[in-house]
């Protein structure tokens, strides 16, 4: 078997050297709302003092962008062999309304943890992939590796959809890819789907003495939650059912609800936001298609025999597609035994981008990265620092020499 990544002789110590690049990488601002660029720049320059060229996928405001590197034999151009996929996104969610006790955006080390936003989601795996890539040696590479890093991954996976036509491309010049997210160094093979839906209803303000004339927004929206509670008890009871999750039915989260003014006013209009998180093979969007024609149904035709001046409208705010690959598949065993893993792959509840690697550009993915998600999106959110270093050995035992 080919020996892991062959890096430079003249290489010093790698996990100092990580720790440098995690950083620079908290440093950068990138919350979703924000620009990524300056942390891309940044990447650039540091792939480039290794002589690997890198690639950017603008947004369409060219604010924002995806890069694309690789290095290892047959990698030249953009049609050139992509071998390992190491994937992760830089945009991090937002610290507002949490109470820090540091810089959220300043790494803070204690003698276990690395503390900051984004250290565990997932900027401590792209400290590890630059670290190793920085000093790779080009010449001893037998298969290449090939750095994806996307763009508001945290609003829906964006930056990922504007890569799939890209990544399908890629099919018979690629092995497989790793995203990076926060499993424990966990090999996950599997996980739940998502979307973010919003349903407006409108109707006319007027004194709340005419009420029982007219038809009321806040009501409407009320049935459509209650039709969402049917569904999700049906969902529990009947099914489908997956028992490899802790959860194992697709559930629908009412999360937001707004509308009306005062008691003595007629409301004008209602929103209601709500998330479906599915099982692989129980489709979102017949999951959202159900609730949408209800609304826009029985609901919108109870509202109109009241008034011609009503309106539903609906819409898909976020797509996250689920994710399951054959944990007998054979790039699932590669990875498991470059990591000495024992246990069994397994499947977890939140979102990553693998739906849209595996599902949608057919590149064999797994899910393994430092990190737990318990810390993702909280204050004082933090990595392990033992987790880092077993990352760096992980990502440097990978059969690439």
């Amino acid at each position: 078997m080919a020996s892991g990544i062959p890096l430079r002789p003249s290489d010093g110590d790698l996990y100092s050297r990580m720790l440098e690049i995690l950083e620079r990488l908290v440093g950068f601002d990138t919350t979703s709302h924000r620009s990524n660029i300056e942390l891309l720049d940044y990447v650039q320059e540091l792939l480039s003092g290794n002589g690997i060229e890198s690639r950017l996928h603008w947004n369409d405001e060219h604010t924002k962008a995806n890069l694309v590197a690789t290095v290892g034999p047959g990698a030249d151009g953009a049609d050139g062999e992509r071998g390992i996929v190491w994937s992760a996104h830089t945009d991090v969610v937002p610290v507002d309304g949490q109470a820090w006790d540091t810089d959220p955006f300043a790494l803070t080390l204690t003698d276990t943890v690395a503390i900051g936003r984004g250290t565990a989601d997932m900027k401590g795996f792209i400290a590890c992939c630059l670290t190793i890539l920085s000093r790779v040696d080009h010449e001893r590479l037998t298969v290449p590796v090939t750095l994806v890093l996307t763009y508001e991954e945290e609003v829906g996976c964006v930056g990922a959809r504007r890569l799939v036509e890209e990544l399908r491309g890629w099919e018979g010049k690629v092995r497989g890819c790793i995203v990076g997210e926060p499993t424990g160094l966990k090999v996950v093979v599997g996980h739940k789907g998502k979307q973010n839906h919003r349903i407006s209803f409108k109707g006319e303000p007027k004194h709340a003495a005419l009420a029982p004339l007219l038809p009321n927004p806040i009501t409407a929206a009320a049935a459509v939650i209650g039709r969402a509670d049917i569904l999700n008890e049906t969902f529990r009871v009947q099914g489908p059912h997956d028992d490899r999750f802790a959860i194992g039915h697709s559930w629908i989260n009412v999360g937001r609800v707004e509308g009306g003014v005062k008691p003595n006013i007629v409301p004008e209009d209602c929103v209601v936001e709500f998330e479906i998180r599915n099982i692989p093979d129980h489709s979102c969007d017949g999951i959202a298609a159900e609730l949408g024609r209800f609304a826009t149904g029985e609901v919108l035709a109870g509202m109109r025999a009241k008034s011609d001046a009503v309106e539903v409208r609906t819409e898909q705010l976020t797509d996250t597609p689920s994710f399951a690959i054959d944990p007998e598949h054979e790039f699932v065993t590669f990875v498991r035994e470059a990591l000495g893993a024992k246990e069994d792959p397994e499947f977890v509840p939140f979102g990553t981008e693998a739906g849209l690697i595996w599902g949608h550009a057919r590149i064999p993915t797994v899910v393994c990265g430092p990190g737990a998600i318990t810390e993702a999106h909280t204050a004082n959110e933090f990595v392990a620092l033992a987790q880092l270093e077993q990352c760096l050995h992980f990502l440097r035992s990978l059969p690439l020499g």
